[in-house]
């Protein structure tokens, strides 16, 4: 406890409270009444009043408020005077951590619907053939299990032999025995980016750490420290130095998302990149490599009749009932001949699923259907591959490991094609390249594809939806597709990837690729029209169309030619989705090959690159790359004045957005200038009422608030927040953001009616968007500080203590806005007289600010001094 008689000491000062104590101090110390010192420093009694009761705090305008005060009370050394400023803006500084301009965005929401899962696919075990021939190398990889080294083992082989479905079984025994499992997608670094994020997410990284630091590093520091045992499987890593290693590293280097895992842990990387280029001529001790091969022909046979017979791997004996249309082992010619077709695969596992199948369903097929190229049985389905190849009947040979095996998948699909073919589904053909040529994400197929837009493209025949459905079902049923229906509202299917590259590189699909690019976005516009990449409620559509949103980007890119304009216009909204859902670094590479691509093939003066120049600063302010953010701005602007005209609305949208990048840099005087000539242009183009002039009015009252100037500031958002609900709706989100803002300056202003609106607009905010929206929370946040400046901590305890809760849970322990409500809870906690607590979070949100944000960074900065005063205020010297 401080004594009345105590020295006025800035430096004990944590809260508002002890501002208000160590100003009192100050004045007893100069003898003075209020009366004296508001003649000597020239503000009203009553205004002083305020200060010395701690109904509010000195404004900062003018800037030398408080300097009069202090003087007026006898405070003239420099020193002393800087400390004070340093007290009053440490005090004021907790209320002004949220931007007036909204920063918090929609990057939290996104926290609750990662784009990827780490959870293996044990699913697939129960659709897939039993898994044969691969114990041996199954009890090696179990028995790594308990070894010192290697603990890191890479499967290799071409795609189709079974590497991922190894993988799977090792990680269903792991689990079985307790082992804590992932299984994470390396198709593409974004893709392994993301799930890794997500796996640290899961064992409590905070998010801004992943955000700010370096997400391999933290990633690998939690699973070093883990004490259980765990299983990490890094599937389809088909370009390891691109997924794994960091630029200029080796994959072996021990620095990227490959490192040597510790006693408890052991991870299995599948690949069909095997090669010393991307291994090395001597793996490391901590690292194996292990070829998977096709089947033997015994096993082969077996896969080949369990997939064909009616009966899991069982002949059927004689006198059972066997379903109209399917085989008996006899029928389709025996073991012998199955180990035939097997070896004539090569044990290709997906090529023995897809012979199988074909025969099966070949099985089904009406006598009088069938023509004499279409093969049944194993002999017949060998001797049709053979004839594929021109090769003489029975000497087929098979295929070479050291290719790729697309010579016997594609003779395999299309002999299962001419089969649909014969059964009167002559568009499963195209549709089959058509579905390969969208992106290696599962497909909404129900919202996707439209039979009628289908029968418009010349690669199809005249097809009804009832024609569709059956050609996807049939595609299913010879193993080509996999449907999963999923919920009524999500109906998906996959394909194999294999399948899917082959099929992209076939000669007909480079052939037809300007048809393929035409109908894919055909497909797609229509639902991408109805679906705007900053509305939440719209992710959910969105995160089923980024990736095939990009996939006509990326075929002109591989292959050469089609509408890149269309192309770039979708990769663009699904890139704008990535942005505002917060996924800033697929975000970041979906732009850059937007711009790669709009930079080779679109004209020069095409109005799409001042678009993609305006998009990319929005995702540069998002990252908080201003300088960079500022720049593009600054091309947008300057872009769309030359080919628009200064006054179109999409020149003026750059401008608004540019004032934002300037303000927050403290670069005011110009933001100002600009911002007030977009307003005069939107006002004089637009009228006093359009959404988008009470936008720039709305920029204009953040401004003076910024400079410090809030009457002003509150007449400005007084006037806006008018318009808006009369124009807008008083529920409309960007009125209620006004609210807010005029709610929060009132706050500052020290209008205690200011805590009654803030509750208001928080139940609306919560109605209107959820309680666990950004902006919902910023309102708690602020009723937060405004319950607390009232001087009621016991009722600011339990607002602030559901904060943090809600912020750790969306944003993570140590994003910048997280921290400042911990901060805030640690105030509330002080003045709640519980000074350990409070000890305890100041000190922990120091920690993890300077351990993520840095020991420079504004708030380290503000929690050091408040720990240093805490201290003081505790010690001897207090």
């Amino acid at each position: 406890m401080i004594p009345d008689s105590a020295a006025a000491d800035p430096l004990r000062i944590v809260t508002r409270r002890d501002f208000t104590r160590e100003l009192n101090l100050a004045k007893a110390q100069s003898g003075r009444t209020v009366r004296q010192l508001a003649a000597l420093s020239e503000i009203s009694r009553a205004t002083l009043g305020g200060y010395f009761s701690g109904r509010h705090l000195p404004n900062p305008s003018p800037p030398d408020l408080l300097a009069r005060i202090l003087i007026a009370c006898g405070v003239t050394d420099a020193g002393a005077l800087r400390q004070w400023q340093h007290a009053y803006r440490r005090v004021r500084r907790p209320a002004d951590l949220l931007d007036a301009g909204g920063k918090e965005g929609g990057n939290a929401a996104a926290r609750d619907h990662p784009l990827v899962s780490t959870v293996p696919p044990f699913g697939k075990l129960a659709a897939d053939p039993t898994l044969r021939g691969r114990q041996d190398l199954l009890d090696l990889l179990a028995a790594s299990r308990e070894a010192t080294v290697p603990r890191a083992h890479v499967l290799h082989g071409i795609g189709g032999c079974g590497k991922s479905a190894v993988a799977l079984a090792v990680a269903h025994r792991a689990a079985a025995a307790g082992v804590r499992c992932w299984w994470v997608s390396g198709r593409d670094r974004v893709t392994l980016t993301a799930a890794m994020t997500a796996l640290a997410l899961e064992l409590g990284a905070p998010a801004e750490e992943l955000r700010l630091g370096s997400p391999v590093d933290v990633v690998w520091r939690l699973l070093d420290a883990l004490a259980e045992r765990w299983l990490l499987v890094l599937d389809d890593v088909d370009d390891p130095a691109a997924a794994l290693a960091l630029p200029g590293q080796q994959v072996t280097s021990g620095t990227g998302w490959l490192r040597p895992p510790p006693p408890a842990g052991l991870v299995i990387v599948t690949t069909r990149d095997g090669t010393d280029h991307a291994w090395g001529l001597r793996p490391p001790p901590w690292l194996a490599l292990h070829r998977v091969t096709g089947l033997d022909p015994g096993h082969g046979a077996d896969v080949l009749l369990e997939v064909t017979l009616p009966r899991v791997g069982e002949q059927a004996q004689p006198g059972a009932d066997i379903p109209d249309g399917s085989l008996t082992e006899s029928a389709a010619g025996g073991r012998p001949a199955a180990v035939a077709l097997a070896a004539r695969l090569g044990g290709l596992p997906l090529a023995l699923v897809l012979a199988g199948r074909y025969l099966a369903d070949a099985a089904a097929l009406p006598a009088d259907w069938t023509t004499p190229g279409l093969p049944r049985g194993f002999a017949g389905y060998l001797a049709a591959l053979d004839r594929d190849e021109g090769l003489p009947p029975g000497t087929g040979k098979p295929p070479d490991w050291d290719a790729t095996g697309a010579g016997t998948l594609d003779a395999a699909w299309e002999l299962s094609l001419a089969l649909l073919a014969s059964r009167g589904l002559g568009n499963a053909g195209p549709l089959l390249r058509l579905l390969c040529c969208f992106g290696p994400a599962p497909i909404a197929y129900e919202m996707l594809l439209r039979a009628d837009i289908l029968t418009l493209s010349p690669l199809f025949s005249v097809l009804d939806p009832g024609q569709l459905w059956a050609t996807l079902r049939a595609l299913d049923g010879v193993g080509l597709i996999e449907l999963n229906p999923g919920q009524p509202a999500v109906r998906l299917l996959t394909l194999h990837p294999v399948v899917r590259g082959i099929a992209r590189r076939a000669p007909d699909v480079r052939r037809d690729l300007p048809a393929y690019v035409a109908l894919m976005t055909a497909l797609l516009r229509p639902v991408v029209e109805l679906s705007d990449p900053e509305r939440p409620s719209d992710w959910d559509r969105w995160r089923l169309l980024a990736d095939h949103c990009a996939a006509p980007l990326e075929l002109i890119g591989d292959l050469g030619y089609g509408d890149a304009a269309a192309a770039v216009d979708l990769a663009r909204r699904a890139a704008g989705y990535l942005r505002a859902a917060g996924y800033l670094a697929q975000a970041d590479a979906a732009y850059t090959a937007v711009s790669r691509t709009a930079g080779r093939k679109l004209p020069r003066g095409d109005a799409r690159h001042a678009t993609i120049w305006h998009d990319q600063a929005r995702l540069r302010y998002d990252q908080r790359r201003l300088g960079e953010a500022e720049r593009l701005y600054r091309t947008a602007v300057a872009s769309r004045a030359a080919l628009l005209g200064p006054d179109h609305p999409d020149t003026l949208d750059s401008q608004h957005y540019l004032t934002r990048v300037l303000r927050v840099r403290g670069n005011l005087e110009e933001a100002q200038a600009l911002l007030k000539s977009t307003l005069q242009s939107r006002l004089r183009i637009l009228g006093e009422r359009h959404p988008d002039t009470l936008t720039s009015r709305n920029g204009m009252a953040d401004l003076l608030r910024a400079r410090g100037d809030l009457a002003a500031a509150r007449r400005q958002y007084a006037e806006v927040l008018a318009l808006r609900s009369a124009v807008l709706g008083p529920g409309h989100p960007a009125t209620l953001t006004t609210r807010h803002y005029l709610a929060d300056v009132r706050r500052e202003l020290g209008d205690r009616g200011a805590e009654g609106e803030l509750r208001a607009v928080l139940a609306l905010s919560s109605a209107v968007r959820g309680a666990a929206h950004p902006r919902t929370l910023s309102v708690l946040h602020s009723l937060t500080v405004a319950v607390h400046d009232l001087g009621r901590p016991a009722e600011a305890l339990p607002l602030a203590r559901q904060l943090v809760a809600d912020r750790e849970r969306m944003l993570g322990t140590a994003h910048p806005l997280t921290l400042a409500s911990r901060y805030r809870l640690g105030l509330v906690l002080l003045d709640s007289d519980d000074a350990p607590a409070a000890a305890a979070v100041l000190t922990a949100v120091l920690d993890d600010s300077v351990r993520v944000l840095g020991p420079d960074h504004p708030t380290s900065s503000l929690a050091r001094q408040a720990v240093a005063a805490l201290a003081r205020r505790n010690g001897p010297a207090g």
